[in-house]
């Protein structure tokens, strides 16, 4: 029996206790302050090989060590907040973020940073979550589509405004990229410690160690091996010892996950086809995303010598778009339902993508401007339904699992893409080269070349997403939620 069960039975809904817009507002900025963490650096990747006079290869250790530690922790946090309770656990994290945060601002080489970024990661990977599975504890039910659209918007402003404000704030001090979020993070604490309602703890949970050992190894070998395939080879020992343990690991984690009576992750959750759908399109939309946000700061850095600050303002006109279309998309949630939305939101990315894999050397930043722009608006339109689709499809008492599948997944794919697009574009790269030339402008060429192909690589796994996209169904206002005997039932 879950323990989330055992902890309603003993307690009244907390939303009863909780005011609606006061508890929503530190959930949603302590989401935010764990999302701009995920999303920052990005666009500040070439001016840290600048700061700390080292290469690429190192410098995304920055996010992908910071990525790995949110995928290992991640499935863990269903069992933290049963076990801690939901406030607890989220104000225990917004207080990790802030202190190491100010711990990043301290770093005195590239390996500090790298080893804070870590430790910063695993309380990003559990915010996140714990926060998504609390709007169900502290929000009313009629209340809880806005609610999500809401904490959903939170996730997706920061995937366009972080790389604006990281990369302003590297121009004038570097320092400020990780201090900024202090003073947000010492506020929610306050605010949370005063407004959320103490969350039941269940001392009865156990963790499922196995589990964790398990789905910790298969992340830790699967990110290896997708963020060093071209460094490697693909016939290398390290190539297929990864994979091997990887792949093994997995597949034990599946079946000890179906067999215990106590798993880490509710895995028949994917019983449910409109929770399954939902996630495969928003792992989907990640991908692409991803894709977006790190090559075209490194060719604006390589091909316009642009810097952190001048590519930080080209994003700011995304983070409006994405503003508004995630407002809209929440505005006619239930009058156009997740299909459509995602539907536009989906094609509006794939055109886009598509023209960033057509980029050249003489491209203006006045083109790459609006089709940035352009392309958040898809991402506002599809990514914000989407979750809510999957989201209302699960009762309450198993939101705490959909949660932490949800966003322990999203983190896993989004550093594996990250690491595939940098070693498919490595790879590219290399083809282009020796076809092209050695001189410094035949390097522009070839580089550019290479993020096309990467770009052309991500439009074409977007493509997936549209069909996928017609099995989500349109929701009716007010619909009863599933019960947990009905989610764990195959949809008809």
């Amino acid at each position: 029996m879950l323990s989330a069960e055992l902890t309603e039975k003993r307690s009244e809904p907390l939303y009863a206790k909780a005011s609606f817009w006061p508890a929503l507002a530190t959930l949603f900025f302590g989401s935010f302050v764990g999302m701009y963490h995920v999303v920052s650096l990005n666009v500040s990747l070439p001016g840290f090989m600048g700061i700390f006079h080292t290469d690429l290869g190192k410098v995304q250790w920055i996010i992908t060590g910071f990525s790995l530690a949110c995928g290992v922790i991640a499935p863990a946090s269903g069992y933290a907040g049963d076990r801690f309770g939901g406030k607890q656990v989220f104000l225990f994290c917004l207080a990790g973020i802030t202190i190491t945060s100010v711990l990043c601002a301290l770093s005195w080489n590239i390996y500090a940073l790298i080893a804070f970024r870590i430790l910063q990661g695993i309380f990003c990977g559990l915010i996140q979550p714990v926060s998504l599975a609390l709007i169900y504890r502290t929000v009313p039910p009629d209340k809880q589509p806005l609610a999500v659209s809401i904490w959903s918007f939170s996730t997706i402003l920061e995937t366009a405004l972080a790389p604006s404000v990281s990369g302003w704030l590297q121009g004038y001090d570097w320092h400020l990229i990780f201090l900024v979020t202090v003073p947000i993070g010492i506020l929610a604490l306050i605010i949370g410690h005063r407004i959320l309602p103490s969350s039941p703890i269940n001392k009865e949970t156990r963790l499922d160690r196995i589990g964790l050992a398990l789905a910790a190894l298969g992340s830790l070998s699967l990110l290896l091996l997708f963020g060093n395939i071209y460094a490697w080879g693909w016939h290398s020992a390290a190539f297929w010892l990864c994979l091997t343990v990887g792949l093994s690991s997995a597949v034990l984690f599946v079946i000890h996950q179906l067999r215990t009576e106590a798993p880490l992750l509710q895995l028949r959750l994917f019983r449910n086809r409109t929770f399954t759908v939902s996630l495969i399109i928003s792992l989907i939309l990640s991908v692409a995303l991803y894709s977006g946000i790190y090559f075209v700061p490194l060719y604006l850095a390589e091909i316009h010598s642009l810097s952190s600050f001048h590519i930080g303002l080209l994003f700011l006109p995304g983070a409006v778009c994405l503003t508004c279309a995630t407002f809209f998309s929440g505005r006619y949630y239930y009058k156009l339902g997740p299909a459509v939305l995602a539907l536009v939101g989906g094609s509006i990315l794939i055109i886009t993508t598509y023209l960033f894999s057509r980029l050249q050397i003489s491209t203006s930043l006045l083109t790459i401007m609006i089709i940035l722009a352009i392309r958040n608006t898809g991402t506002g339109l599809a990514l914000t339904p989407v979750t809510n689709a999957g989201m209302m499809a699960i009762p309450k008492e198993l939101s705490g699992h959909a949660s932490a599948l949800i966003n322990w997944l999203r983190q896993i794919f989004s550093a594996m893409a990250l690491g595939l697009f940098t070693s498919l574009f490595y790879a590219r790269l290399a083809v282009h080269q020796a076809r092209i030339g050695e001189s410094p402008a035949d390097y522009k060429a070839a580089y550019t070349l290479g993020i096309n192909d990467a770009f052309l690589f991500s439009a074409i796994i977007i493509v997936s997403a549209l069909p996928l996209s017609l099995l989500l169904r349109k929701p009716a206002a007010g619909s009863a939620k599933k019960t947990k005997a009905e989610a764990f039932q195959p949809d008809s």
